[in-house]
């Protein structure tokens, strides 16, 4: 499944860009991507990554296999593997301390109830934007998506 973030939505039509979803994959699989990688391979190629799923350990695998497949087609050598993120630094029985401290001084506190309601593609979303040195703005943009859809 992919899931798209608002702010990200010039991005989607040439997927230029790797999307924070995909980003999400690499993370839990440990495979080190870079934009030059992800830019050689195909639209399609891209489009399908976006697209598998990445939620079990036989889907982690596939998707493994997949993005070592492409890069030593475009690339001539394996993927780059780094250590996974661990799951646990989004967990749904606590709030990260990052997301708590930026959401609450920008007065929308996430609290652990509306955190516990969230799906785990959506935590990591926040999670890493809250972590994230690169796109400060991300954080407010994901966190409103995230209220608004509670909220429909």
């Amino acid at each position: 499944m992919f899931h798209r973030y608002d702010y990200e939505a010039e991005f989607y039509p040439t997927l230029n860009r790797l999307p924070l979803d995909f980003r999400r994959k690499l993370d839990v699989t440990g495979i080190n991507l870079s934009l030059k990688d992800w830019q050689a391979f195909s639209p399609e190629e891209r489009t399908v990554l976006c697209h598998l799923p990445c939620d079990t350990a036989e889907e982690a695998q596939a998707f493994s296999n997949y993005v070592d497949f492409l890069s030593r087609r475009y690339h001539g050598h394996a993927i780059a593997k780094i250590a996974p993120l661990d799951t646990l630094l989004w967990q749904a029985s606590a709030v990260p301390y990052a997301v708590s401290e930026r959401s609450a001084a920008l007065d929308r506190a996430v609290t652990a109830e509306r955190w516990q309601t969230w799906p785990s593609h959506a935590r990591y979303a926040l999670y890493k934007a809250a972590v994230s040195e690169n796109q400060p703005e991300a954080f407010i943009q994901i966190l409103n998506q995230l209220l608004r859809s509670a909220e429909s």
